[in-house]
């Protein structure tokens, strides 16, 4: 068993000093770029604000994170996370269309529009803080490396397509898809949610 796990575990390190490591450099760069323009454009614009948390609120409702009595639930949040990082590897199997790049973007401006209306409600973004990084330590790692995993599969694809004998086939970027997923989105997005759904309310009603 233990020998196996190794060979799993290889061959994501093969990946990540192939490129998959740049790709979440490149990825975290972008995510935090994005968040912080959001947060500045919705303050500056309030009424888009405010009509990008109600769509923000009305999605978050009909997922199943949240229960009918407003308290979280971490099968629910665990559901919707993994679903999100599947999605986004799975759309790096299109070449040419970068659509996690997509996937990205959407998640840095949700992070910076919450952001800007915390602080148009009067709290501090301490209080955001206190409500993201609990959970956010485990989940936001874990979704970028799904942004990077999809965006170096569609690298290598893309590559494939252009006739580089060099990049990988098909299959090699599924088997890697289902390494990353199996052996550390599910273990990080599990723990994150147990951390979301238990802990990380307490953290932030100490800051409300």
């Amino acid at each position: 068993m233990k020998g196996v796990l190794q060979y799993q575990f290889g061959g994501l390190r093969d990946a990540w000093h192939d490129g998959l490591k740049e790709e979440f450099k490149r990825s975290a760069m972008a995510f935090c770029v994005l968040a912080v323009l959001a947060f500045g454009v919705s303050l500056a614009l309030p009424d888009l604000r405010d009509r990008a948390v109600a769509l923000i609120l009305d999605t978050m409702s009909g997922t199943g994170a949240v229960r009918e009595d407003g308290t979280l639930s971490a099968p629910g949040i665990f559901s919707n996370n993994l679903r999100a990082c599947v999605f986004t590897m799975v759309y790096g199997l299109l070449p040419f269309l970068q659509l996690p790049a997509l996937a990205l973007g959407v998640n840095a401006l949700l992070l910076g529009v919450l952001a800007a209306w915390y602080v148009s409600e009067g709290l501090s973004l301490l209080a955001y803080l206190a409500a993201l990084l609990p959970h956010g330590i485990l989940e936001l790692p874990a979704l970028l490396l799904a942004f990077a995993m999809g965006l170096y599969v569609c690298g290598h694809l893309t590559r494939r397509c252009r006739k580089d004998e060099n990049a990988l086939h098909v299959w090699d970027c599924l088997v890697l898809i289902s390494r990353m997923l199996l052996l550390v989105l599910i273990p990080l997005l599990a723990a994150a949610a147990l951390v979301e759904a238990y802990i990380t309310p307490a953290v932030a009603s100490l800051f409300l």
